[in-house]
């Protein structure tokens, strides 16, 4: 729970403070340093919301190794294998989201 409410908090900030210090409006694709930061809210966005993921995949697979190698694949590949786990736990699963193991 305390690893989730520091994630949380991480990311709220990061995208606070660069929200406030680098407005997102109007966009200023010819400052490197709006870019920049901008580059680096987006990278903590998506690993915030990885790790999360990545918490249900991990108590959801059936093996820690299993589990711990679409972990890998979600950190390391992005969001295409998180897709393709979606898409094989609802085939697996006839559709459903339920969270069960399986």
């Amino acid at each position: 729970l305390s690893f989730y409410a520091l994630l949380c908090m991480v990311t709220l900030t990061t995208i606070a403070v660069t929200a406030y210090n680098y407005p997102l409006f109007p966009f200023q694709s010819d400052n490197l340093e709006w870019n920049n930061r901008w580059l680096i809210a987006t990278v903590v966005d998506y690993y915030g919301a990885c790790f999360c993921f990545c918490g249900i995949v991990l108590s959801t697979e059936l093996t820690w190794v299993r589990g711990l190698a679409w972990v890998a694949g979600f950190c390391i590949l992005g969001s295409p294998v998180c897709c393709l786990w979606m898409l094989l736990w609802l085939w697996r699963g006839g559709g459903s989201l339920c969270l069960e193991r399986r």
